[in-house]
């Protein structure tokens, strides 16, 4: 459905060091580094989710949140505990939330700039 996603952060060198971390669990990693962008995907092969510098003070787009697919709950808590030290702010613990759907297993944060970040093991259906 989509090619790729990409997100505005205010410190690339920052943002690098906080999604590198929250990527790992989820089997994917940095695939493109420059000056002015970064880009991330399955394997560090694929450029799925790119990463560039804004200014100005809103830097996330309101009510916008992007949810990733982890392999596993493990997976889930993994990545959710590696951003959690990394800088985020935690809005849903990792875990079990059957209000969402029944075998629904993720958690939502946001990260140093506020993107709104979700993720999911399991189906949301």
């Amino acid at each position: 459905m989509f090619d790729h996603l990409s997100v505005g952060v205010r410190d690339l060198a920052a943002a690098r060091a906080f999604y590198d971390a929250f990527f790992a669990p989820l089997g994917c990693a940095n695939a493109w580094a420059a000056e002015q962008e970064l880009a991330y995907g399955p394997g560090g092969e694929s450029r799925l989710f790119w990463l560039y510098p804004v200014d100005g003070k809103q830097v996330a787009g309101l009510g916008t949140h992007i949810a990733f697919t982890a392999g596993s709950r493990s997976a889930v808590d993994e990545a959710c505990a590696a951003a959690e030290a990394a800088g985020a702010t935690v809005l849903r613990a990792a875990g079990r939330h059957p209000d969402i759907a029944p075998d629904y297993y993720g958690a939502v944060l946001l990260d140093p700039d506020g993107n709104k970040l979700e993720i999911v093991a399991g189906t949301m259906h």
